[in-house]
């Protein structure tokens, strides 16, 4: 086995993060791990764990995200274009 070049792993992590970005998978099911690692492409240890960080990291930033979409926004925009009752 040849150990892999910073930029190898990168463009590995790489793949995770779109895999995981476009993934339907929730981080808060249940065998999450065993999901992530069915779908895992690759059988090096190195390859494979970071292939598996970077579809992890994305599924935690998409749901964030998602979170962020579904919260309740200020209305400080209406109040500042509402009528002034001329």
């Amino acid at each position: 086995m040849t150990e892999k070049a910073p930029f190898e792993l990168s463009r590995i992590y790489a793949k995770g993060w779109s895999a995981g970005g476009s993934s339907t998978i929730e981080e808060s099911d249940d065998g999450v791990e065993a999901a992530i690692a069915a779908l895992n492409p690759y059988q090096d240890g190195a390859e494979r764990e970071r292939w598996a960080l970077g579809f992890q990291d994305a599924l935690r930033r998409s749901q964030k995200m998602a979170g962020r979409a579904r919260a309740p926004r200020k209305s400080s925009v209406r109040a500042q274009c509402a009528p002034t009752g001329e």
